[in-house]
């Protein structure tokens, strides 16, 4: 009914039809920038390891996802309001599998370079009035726009009926990665439920935990499930200065996050590092702990995710759908990079925001594996000592001093020596001027202008 009403706005046509024009004429923002050749070396071993543990890329059968629009790619090419409805599946970054690698950067597409024979994917669009979570390209992509984390037990068990039933895996043969992202709805629109416990940071977990639960004790064998923490919402408001479009539509996306009255903000503000927190606390404990061939592993690096901005500081809205809320085809790549480059840093040494401007992180001899946090210790440690970063619990590890920028760089030893020389150049230079103070008393009558031109010359070109 939303978009009915919008479709007959015209004052909102008129200014959608402009906003979508601008973001559309950027030339990466349909996929991103276009790739050359893969930058990793492709190795295979016909030795299948049984430990999730010494699981790499190559041994990978097969993909799932649950979650949000975020995940079926909700009005990622949404050209006009009709678009917002429109799931674009095949592109979403943690399960598309439109294309290939080189123009639609995804988990599949990544995986496909390893493993042509990849499974589960989704293709093509969906459309979420019509057939949505169940269209028949969806593969293994269960995610349903607007669900929230109490939806999620019903798609876990969605997920494993169409790998029994439809048979798009081999239950019993097939490794497989699954990926996990919810959260945001509960945050984008708590202020409108009237139970307000219902959103709360313990409700939420209580409901992911229900959800892997029943992935565990079901015995699906040979599984990892990449857990992702969810985005910070507190940074939509920031995207309301894309306008008319950006503010009407915010209402019905997150309208708790983008026009929070003091009392929502203090709630926000408790709730977002607390939903990020407890998921960190469950992955780290031992529930999931019990099997060899299943473990759960957080990804962090949605968390602390700045909105990114151009060279002039204004808002990229080239990572965002025209609804300035879900990601566009470019944002959707920049998920899936820094997804993949996620599973390959180690547990307690993650990037907790995006990886932009970043490489694709390789698999090493060393270090093949997907990281988990039982194969993640040694390389923890070299992570640790080149960072100079102190030895942390893996449940609670996270960078706590990131800008908007991404990028922080630890002193080094030539940072040190250009320290020291500042200090003799500040003392040098102080001498200098406590001797001009002593011939300007002594000499005052003669030389008053000379100093004075000559000190005012060195401090400037200082």
């Amino acid at each position: 009914r939303f978009i009915d009403e919008l479709s007959v706005d015209e004052k909102f046509l008129e200014e959608y039809a402009k906003w979508s024009l601008e973001l559309f004429s950027q030339p990466d923002y349909l996929y991103g920038k276009p790739r050359d050749n893969f930058p990793c070396e492709i190795t295979k071993d016909t030795n299948v390891p049984t430990s999730v543990h010494a699981l790499r890329p190559s041994d990978i059968k097969c993909v799932g996802a649950i979650g949000d629009s975020l995940t079926a790619g909700l009005g990622a090419h949404a050209t006009t309001p009709v678009g917002l409805v429109v799931e674009n599946r095949g592109l979403s970054w943690s399960v598309g599998g439109d294309h290939t690698y080189s123009k639609v950067l995804s988990i599949p597409n990544v995986l496909r370079q390893y493993n042509p024979d990849l499974k589960g994917f989704s293709t093509k669009f969906s459309v979420i009035f019509l057939n949505g979570q169940n269209a028949t390209n969806n593969g293994l992509n269960v995610a349903k726009s607007g669900d929230r984390s109490n939806h999620m037990p019903d798609q876990a068990e969605i997920l494993m009926s169409r790998i029994k039933d439809e048979k798009l895996c081999d239950w019993n043969n097939d490794w497989k990665i699954i990926t996990f992202f919810v959260g945001g709805n509960d945050l984008c629109s708590f202020c409108e439920d009237k139970n307000v416990s219902k959103h709360t940071p313990e409700q939420y977990v209580s409901y992911v935990r229900d959800t892997l639960d029943k992935l565990y004790n079901a015995t699906i064998p040979r599984t990892l499930v990449n857990l992702i923490l969810v985005l910070d919402v507190r940074s939509v408001q920031s995207l309301n200065s894309g306008g008319f479009v950006c503010e009407t539509l915010h209402k019905r996306t997150c309208p708790c996050a983008a026009f929070p009255t003091p009392e929502e903000a203090r709630i926000l503000d408790d709730y977002v590092p607390q939903y990020h927190q407890l998921l960190l606390d469950l992955a780290a404990s031992t529930r999931y702990d019990g099997r060899d061939d299943f473990t759960v592993v957080v990804q962090p690096f949605m968390a602390k995710t700045k909105i990114p901005v151009k060279d002039n500081n204004k808002i990229d809205f080239s990572y965002f759908a025209p609804d300035c809320f879900h990601f566009s085809g470019k944002g959707h790549a920049q998920a899936a990079l820094s997804l993949w480059n996620n599973m390959f840093e180690p547990v307690g040494g993650k990037q907790w925001f995006w990886h932009i401007n970043e490489e694709l992180k390789c698999p090493t001899k060393e270090y093949p594996f997907i990281f988990t946090k039982k194969n993640s210790a040694k390389a923890l440690e070299e992570y640790q000592r080149a960072t100079h970063a102190p030895s942390v619990s893996t449940s609670t590890a996270k960078p706590e001093k990131h800008t908007t920028k991404h990028h922080k760089h630890h002193k080094s030893h030539s940072d040190s020596s250009f320290s020291k020389m500042q200090l003799v150049v500040l003392a040098s230079l102080f001498l200098l001027i406590l001797i001009l103070f002593v011939l300007v008393i002594t000499k005052r009558q003669q030389i008053r202008g000379f100093v004075h031109g000559a000190g005012r010359r060195h401090l400037h070109g200082f």
